[in-house]
């Protein structure tokens, strides 16, 4: 079973340990995290998906800047040994739940051009792509921009 439950900071270690495994040349740091966090809940939502033993398997996290305004995901990463079992989905699925909540009239994201796993998932949640961001990634990698309108 899955639980869903707001990142705190005790998760840090393993949240980021996840993202240096995942994302290798973009992983963000401890500071980038932490400051995240602290803007949560006024103007960040940041959620993990843990297992029954308390795991964590997951992670995300968006920005809004007040009620009414666009939302922005910020980060949306399931471990590699976790993904296609509707972990990630979930986790989208609860960040467009607080963005609505927050009347935002829309949400972004930019996922990583050629991303065969998540594009699909965004494209089922109702994203489309509207514009590239040419060599956004450390890599050297395109971002795809995403939108979902929510009202």
């Amino acid at each position: 079973m899955t639980v869903y439950r707001d990142l705190i900071p005790l998760d840090l270690p393993v949240v980021v340990a996840m993202e240096r495994e995942v994302y290798p040349s973009d992983a963000w740091s401890v500071a980038q995290f932490k400051e995240e966090l602290a803007g949560v809940p006024r103007t960040r939502k940041y959620v993990v998906a843990t297992d029954s033993k308390g795991n964590i398997l997951g992670y995300a996290g968006a920005f809004s800047a007040g009620h009414g305004i666009d939302t922005d995901i910020q980060t949306l990463t399931v471990a590699n040994e976790h993904r296609r079992k509707g972990i990630g989905r979930a986790l989208l699925n609860l960040l467009v739940t607080w963005a609505t909540e927050r009347e935002s009239p829309a949400v972004f994201l930019e996922v990583r051009e050629g991303n065969e796993e998540a594009s699909p998932l965004y494209i089922s949640e109702g994203f489309e792509a509207i514009s590239r961001r040419k060599k956004y990634y450390a890599t050297g990698a395109n971002a795809v921009i995403m939108k979902k309108v929510l009202s």
